[in-house]
């Protein structure tokens, strides 16, 4: 009886749980908890490659067997599939994070809500907006094998046709290609996996009422003394409590009103993006006037290799911008998102949101400033740095090097300088590069490389694509033969080799 006076005491601790006889002689003698996971569930859960438990879900199942006295001890796993046939198998006493399905009733017990997540619809971007399934007359809708949603959306929206999907991911994967309309995923959820799995093309499209994510635990074993301990922890974690866990994953939400702020920053928002829309405007009228202009003045051949490139060059500035508007209209959502449950937002929060808005727009100006210089028509002769022609160039293609997850590294001399037509020898970096790009889409090279180099008297550029290049057959190659007559202009010369490891192309800035 003292041992469980002294255990009812330790277990209490500052949450003032009380635990009964029946429940602390368990805790005695069951100090030590099996927990299957899902091994990769971020930002609520994962097991890292050393077996840590981390993530939300991690951090409150801490807490609360902390609160208890339980110690937790993780099962190994490495697919969802494999914890719950480990749970089948009662080789863990509890799964850490789960949402309660009828299926799921017959095996396991289920504790009260640890969490609560509000679930979202997610489109392309070029899909319009939703707003609520209700509002929509037909469509089609990916969820994992076994979902808790699926026979409540195919109860209530049997307007909607639904595909199941092995994972989360493959449901996005299937929403990116654009081969179903939507998925419904948690916010905290979406949120994290679209910036770090890069899936730029999907947005928020609508929310979804009623149907929230709702995160309990799941005893094994019918063990209802374990599920009564369970509960008393989770009911002594208070909801501020809850919000700090969540804030070390997600933007962090505080206790000063600021909801003037909040509306100014929405209004600064609608503002930023109607500028946009006529910026882009006045932008294709630029264009437009700088190929008639560049068609008038140039010479044939520089006019048919403008003119060819031009529709890969306007899909490279809507695929470069793509990236910065989702990441403005996810600004903007989450603070949708947090006004609709009522939180309060933080003035240095709002105001690093606003900076971010900043930087975004800066990332966008330079990019349509790069693509502005480089149609615009010249015959100026002039002296310009070599490494910043180049890196301007690379800032048109940027898109199709991360899509080939190919890196380009510049080496040798920052300062060196030619002089010449600006625009002319950016069009040989770029035909250059795309041969690279080009390359490598035939190669099965991992590790993909360009390598830079600015010498005295020359500019080598390597690639390690495994290609090769025959002089009979170098007019198969992109623009080669147009780099060739630019040098010969400035009596300088274009040569090349083929490597162990791909082609180096050489352009002999000497005039000897």
């Amino acid at each position: 009886m003292w041992l469980l006076c002294l255990a009812s005491i330790l277990y209490a601790g500052n949450a003032h749980i009380t635990l009964s006889e029946e429940e602390q002689r368990y805790i005695l003698s069951h100090r030590d908890i099996k927990v299957c996971t899902n091994p990769s569930l971020m930002p609520f859960e994962v097991l890292t490659p050393e077996g840590n438990h981390e993530g939300i879900g991690a951090d409150l199942l801490s807490l609360v067997s902390g609160r208890v006295g339980l110690n937790v001890k993780i099962i190994q796993t490495y697919t969802w599939e494999d914890s719950l046939e480990k749970a089948k198998d009662a080789q863990c006493d509890i799964v850490s994070l789960i949402s309660q399905t009828p299926e799921l009733d017959t095996w396991l017990l289920f504790s009260d809500p640890i969490l609560v997540d509000k679930n979202v619809l997610i489109t392309t971007d070029t899909h319009s907006f939703i707003g609520d399934l209700k509002s929509i007359p037909s469509g089609t809708l990916a969820l994992p094998r076994g979902s808790p949603l699926f026979a409540k959306i195919e109860k209530e929206f049997p307007h909607v046709t639904l595909f199941t999907v092995a994972s989360e991911s493959d449901a996005l994967v299937l929403v990116a290609n654009k081969q179903v309309d939507m998925t419904i995923k948690p916010f905290a959820l979406v949120a994290y996996q679209i910036k770090q799995q890069g899936f730029f093309n999907l947005k928020i499209g609508g929310h979804v009422e009623g149907i929230d994510t709702i995160f309990r635990i799941g005893i094994t074993g019918n063990n209802t003394i374990l599920r009564d301990i369970l509960n008393k922890g989770i009911q002594s974690v208070s909801l501020r409590e809850k919000e700090m866990i969540v804030n070390r994953y997600i933007p962090s939400i505080v206790q000063q009103p600021l909801r003037k702020e909040v509306w100014y920053f929405f209004g600064t928002i609608g503002l930023i993006v109607s500028m946009i829309l006529l910026w882009n405007y006045m932008l294709r009228k630029e264009v437009k006037k700088a190929i008639a202009q560049n068609v008038e003045n140039q010479k044939l051949m520089m006019q048919q290799s403008k003119k060819a490139e031009l529709g890969e060059m306007i899909g490279n500035i809507s695929h470069q911008w793509r990236e910065p508007l989702s990441s403005l209209s996810g600004v903007n959502l989450m603070l949708i998102g947090l006004m609709e449950h009522d939180k309060e937002i933080q003035k240095e929060f709002l105001y690093a949101q606003l900076k971010k808005v900043e930087q975004t727009l800066d990332f966008m100006s330079q990019t349509m400033q790069n693509f502005l210089e480089f149609y615009k028509p010249s015959t100026l002769l002039q002296h310009f740095n070599v490494y910043e022609s180049i890196e301007q160039t690379l800032s048109l293609i940027e898109t199709h090097l991360l899509e080939g997850n190919i890196t380009v590294n510049i080496q040798g001399d920052e300062t060196k300088v030619l002089y010449g037509i600006k625009n002319e020898y950016m069009q040989i970096w770029l035909n250059i590069l795309n041969n690279a790009i080009h390359a490598f889409k035939r190669s099965s090279v991992d590790d993909r490389r360009i390598r830079v180099m600015i010498l005295d008297e020359e500019v080598r550029i390597c690639d390690n694509a495994r290609g090769r290049i025959d002089e009979r057959e170098l007019n198969k190659g992109v623009g080669l033969p147009m780099c060739r007559r630019i040098l010969e202009k400035y009596r300088q010369k274009l040569l090349f080799q083929n490597t162990q490891d791909g082609v180096c192309i050489q352009i002999v800035l000497s005039n000897t």
